[in-house]
């Protein structure tokens, strides 16, 4: 038997999806094309347009199909940035320490062009401290960027109040919600962010299909001077089978999707309750919000990456954080963004429930796992 617990990295492609996938295979037109098949494949996409725009409750213009959460991220952070720069504002980005790789990588690639990428402290639940953030937009910024939900420790920020502060100071906001649409309701006027990024792979669609929401009033540049594709702001023929896989998942996050969530977060509690009867065992983030899935413990004297081996070899497919960092030997700069020390970062597991998760695969997972971690301690 194996039990997938890491619905955080990527989530299984739904059956519904996978069948809409499969119809979008046989439309052959290119959606730029004038004739009836490229009609068809337009229809296709501007009908998954619609479906991704009622998930965040947007204007169906203001939605960019990309090549996934990492692309709409780059889109939001380097557009924004260069944006607010060519406007008059300093060239500086503030970005939490805890944020995803992706959003790194964006604010990374803004210093290659000569901005200064400030960090904005968090609490020890990750949770940004608001009065820095006043602080570091008063000094002068042009973007923040800041996910509505942690990819490790599922912490919620509240997005609305961060984006007020940051908005008075006349410094645009990026949101990555990649991790929280599908767990959270996820409304883009409400957030009040100049561009949301958000993922098919992450609620049960296809891998290489992603969006990013930019309010109609920034003309962002596209990252890439090519083609006229999506309004100007993303060049490329668009991934058709991709988007309407994307199209349809997000039909069905906003409805089934949101839905299920109440019985996730029971399961991930009965999750909690049993973990923290393990000795020596401590739940990261669990002083702020979190979503429904998310559980990050770390046990005192056994390493993480030992705990996900020896889990994936009883069955169970788990990790120690970011998927785009697996592998690594450094701690989870989440974990260290938040004061925890090196060595306790590195003892870190990642447990993300999804949907189909079921009560006997927790029951079974606690079954094993006191086991793993006493041998996982023998280790060090």
């Amino acid at each position: 038997m194996r039990v997938y617990l890491d619905h955080n990295a990527t989530t299984p492609l739904d059956p519904r999806v996978r069948q809409a996938i499969a119809g979008a295979l046989a439309v052959t037109g290119n959606p730029s094309s004038v004739h009836a098949e490229g009609r068809r494949a337009r229809d296709a996409v501007e009908t998954a347009r619609r479906q991704v725009a009622a998930l965040l409750g947007a204007r169906i213009e203001d939605i960019v199909f990309t090549s996934g959460g990492t692309e709409a991220d780059a889109l939001g952070v380097i557009g924004l940035g260069r944006l607010a720069r060519a406007a008059g504002r300093p060239a500086v980005a503030l970005v939490p320490a805890i944020e995803h790789p992706a959003v790194h990588g964006a604010a990374s690639a803004l210093a290659s062009e000569g901005f200064r990428v400030d960090a904005v402290a968090v609490d020890e639940n990750g949770v940004i401290d608001a009065g820095a953030l006043s602080s570091g937009c008063a000094a002068g910024a042009a973007v923040l960027a800041v996910s509505l939900a942690n990819h490790e420790l599922g912490t919620v920020q509240d997005v609305p109040a961060l984006a007020r502060i940051a908005r008075d100071a006349g410094v645009l906001v990026h949101c990555d919600a990649v991790q929280a649409a599908g767990k959270l309701a996820v409304d883009v006027a409400a957030l009040g962010a100049d561009a949301v990024a958000i993922s098919a792979h992450k609620i049960y669609g296809p891998t290489g299909a992603g969006a990013l929401w930019i309010d109609a009033r920034h003309g962002i540049a596209p990252l890439v001077a090519a083609g006229h594709q999506e309004r100007e702001r993303r060049p490329g023929t668009e991934n058709v089978p991709g988007i309407v896989g994307f199209g349809e998942a997000a039909r069905w996050a906003a409805g089934e999707g949101l839905a299920a969530q109440g019985r996730v977060r029971e399961l991930r509690d009965a999750l909690e309750t049993g973990v923290r009867g393990i000795e020596g065992a401590r739940v990261h983030g669990a002083g702020a919000a979190r979503v429904a899935n998310t559980l990050n413990v770390g046990f005192d004297g056994a390493l993480g990456e030992v705990v996900v081996a020896a889990l994936d070899l009883a069955g169970f497919a788990v990790s120690t954080g970011a998927a785009c960092t697996s592998g690594t030997v450094q701690p989870s700069p989440v974990l260290l963004g938040v004061g925890v020390g090196e060595e306790r970062a590195r003892e870190a597991v990642r447990f993300s429930l999804g949907v189909g998760t079921t009560r006997d695969e927790v029951e079974a997972l606690l079954e094993v796992l006191p086991g793993i971690v006493a041998r996982a301690r023998e280790f060090r």
